[in-house]
């Protein structure tokens, strides 16, 4: 038996995405993951380290130093009751902090946490841009207001600094109209999909 674990967050997607996308989209590859290998699907992780994204009104963020001990709890509880869970982070905010639990708890007690960081199989070049907007709109998402047209900062950026340095609007990378569709979304999650179902049902083949 293993559980699905979507890790999101509740921050700014520019003006036109809400700010639930991240465990939005986390949560359907979750459902995905659970229902064609087996396991069992959890409630996304809504809350989580946003502090890049605090200047802006739609987000709510906590402290890494009080997400790390949380997760590590929900984590290692989950563990127990599921023997495997398969962590899909999909807010990259979050990702070094349930990594390192992730490891740390597998040195405890063998591999039962599998991390995934879901914008990496993805491969998204943008924060609320044409691809993450697209990827949202394949699972079903809607928009929150128009798309405008922009570009703006360079996603790789945001490790190192407040997005407000580098995006008035909130959107870092380029949101292009005649990019964005949930046909193209689609394509981008099945490729993503096809790899990490596999590399998942590696993990889950490990003894215990």
């Amino acid at each position: 038996m293993f559980c699905a674990l979507p890790v999101g967050s509740y921050e700014q997607h520019g003006p036109h995405l809400p700010p639930t996308v991240d465990a939005e989209i986390a949560e359907h590859v979750a459902r995905e993951v659970a229902e064609r290998l087996g396991g069992v699907p959890l409630p996304p992780v809504y809350y989580t380290c946003s502090a890049e994204h605090s200047s802006y009104p739609q987000t709510i963020s906590v402290s890494c130093e009080s997400f790390v001990p949380y997760i590590r709890d929900v984590l290692r509880s989950a563990a127990d009751k599921c023997l495997r869970v398969v962590v899909i982070v999909g807010h990259g905010g979050a990702w070094d902090a349930v990594s390192m639990v992730a490891r740390q708890l597998n040195y405890e007690m063998g591999p039962r946490v599998m991390p995934v960081n879901l914008w990496a199989y993805i491969g998204a070049r943008d924060h609320a841009g044409s691809d993450e907007t697209s990827v949202y709109l394949a699972v079903g998402g809607r928009l929150a207001g128009r798309v405008v047209e922009t570009c703006e900062g360079d996603a790789r950026l945001m490790r190192y600094m407040r997005v407000d340095r580098i995006s008035r609007s909130g959107v870092v990378g380029c949101l292009r109209e005649s990019e964005v569709s949930a046909e193209r979304g689609a394509e981008m999650l099945r490729r993503a999909l096809e790899r990490l179902l596999a590399e998942v049902g590696e993990f889950l083949r490990m003894q215990v």
